[in-house]
């Protein structure tokens, strides 16, 4: 399989304003050694139709940062913006609605339900949403499609590859057609085949679909699709 090829520049379609604005994003914890700054004023501007790449060493708050840009947790201080809309100030029912509709998710393991088919998991998040089954499935059926694995619908996880399952965890992200797709190492538990071709297949959602990622990780090859590259040191992001 060839190498995915490089995205180093903003393409011509993303507009102008960002899927997502982050401005003065913070996050501390309590230690037994004292207060511990994880995010310090943390600002991130992330276009339409991009890849962001956020590198840095474990423990330096990649996966804390990825969670507030998500609305899986909440800023000490600062805004968050999402297609030009305040979200960090809504209540945690709205916010729900905001994570179900607008945002998807991929982590490092797939998540698959294993009594269900490759079908049935990509569906959950439309019939948690209350879409009808047979809506549900045709949606399923077109997200799986868009990854690659339109002849895979009917197999259990326990049927497919690594690399397969987690195309599948892709599909679930992208089918109730989010405005942007946070992925926390999501081919960090993959071989080095597998990963590539996770690697291009984001490239080519973003390329084609206009999709939107920020995805944190360890993988140089992975950043190397991106449009972006941002490092998280010392609780701020820097040019990588």
């Amino acid at each position: 399989m060839n190498p995915p090829a490089q995205l180093t520049a903003e393409p011509a379609f993303a507009d102008q304003t960002p899927a997502l604005r982050a401005r003065g994003i913070c996050k501390s914890y309590e230690t037994p050694g004292g207060r511990l700054e994880v995010l310090r004023s943390v600002d991130l501007d992330v276009p339409r139709g991009t890849i962001l790449a956020i590198l840095g060493a474990s423990g330096s708050g990649k996966s804390t940062l990825l969670n507030i840009l998500g609305t899986l947790d909440r800023s000490e201080a600062g805004t968050l913006e999402l297609s030009g809309v305040r979200i960090d100030r809504m209540s945690e029912g709205a916010i729900a609605g905001v994570r179900s509709r607008r945002l998807g998710f991929v982590f490092q393991f797939h998540h698959l339900l294993p009594e269900f088919d490759a079908q049935e998991n990509v569906m959950m998040p439309l019939l948690i949403a209350g879409r009808g089954h047979e809506d549900a499935a045709a949606r399923a059926r077109r997200a799986l499609e868009s990854v690659g694995l339109n002849d895979r619908w009917d197999h259990r996880p326990s049927q497919l590859s690594g690399g397969e399952a987690q195309r599948v965890a892709v599909a679930r992200a992208l089918v109730s057609d989010p405005e942007l797709v946070l992925a926390d190492e999501p081919s960090g538990n993959l071989d080095p085949a597998a990963a590539g071709a996770l690697h291009h297949l984001m490239a080519s959602l973003a390329r084609e679909q206009h999709r939107t990622f920020v995805v944190v990780t360890h993988n140089e090859r992975l950043a190397s699709v991106a449009h972006r590259v941002l490092t998280l040191e010392g609780g701020r992001l820097h040019p990588a």
